[in-house]
């Protein structure tokens, strides 16, 4: 009875002098508001942020402020008071400023990548050196075509594998346990 009463009592001494914090919801001021951006590509979200490679024709930007200006590549793009803003965006790097009235929020070398794979022109990437390095893009609809063949020959050769070896079985088994009769 000694021993389960000293850990009964050790435990709760244990317990009562280990320090509770309780933490508080971070202190917001009315004047504050609150302002973030993305792109989106399919049923995909890309936040903006610096050095960043986004995915997108537009950018949009929500935000609970009275009013903002977004600025791209130092010029004017917009002025909106309304909560939430569509902006169509230039391909390549872009930097872009969202000001309001107490604070501007800077993004600098943010790429912005045409929506998917939909585009049937050819694209120059601007990131490397300047140099215009010309890559090739394919169509959606070919690289979906080429996804299902791959798909279908997947298929086919594992059917034509595991065929081959269950065959290579079955043979390898009557071989074993049966014989033939020759009957003349």
């Amino acid at each position: 009875m000694g021993r389960p009463f000293l850990i009964l009592c050790l435990f709760t001494l244990l317990l009562g002098s280990s320090p509770f914090v309780k933490a508080d919801p971070p202190i917001q001021n009315d004047d504050e508001c609150l302002i973030y951006s993305y792109s989106e590509s399919g049923n995909h979200l890309f936040l903006l942020g610096n050095n960043k490679t986004l995915f997108g024709n537009n950018l949009t930007v929500i935000h609970n402020c009275d009013e903002i200006t977004v600025n791209i590549n130092g010029n004017f793009s917009a002025y909106t008071t309304n909560s939430k803003i569509t902006i169509p965006i230039n391909y390549g790097i872009n930097d872009i400023q969202i000001i309001n009235e107490n604070k501007s929020f800077n993004y600098q070398n943010v790429t912005f990548i045409p929506d998917r794979l939909s585009w049937e022109y050819e694209y120059y990437d601007w990131q490397f050196n300047n140099s215009y390095t010309i890559k090739e893009y394919i169509e959606i609809s070919k690289a979906t075509a080429q996804a299902n063949w791959a798909s279908i020959l997947s298929i086919v050769v594992v059917f034509c594998l595991t065929t081959l070896v269950y065959w290579h079985l079955i043979n390898a088994y009557v071989d074993k346990n049966y014989f033939e009769e020759v009957i003349d």
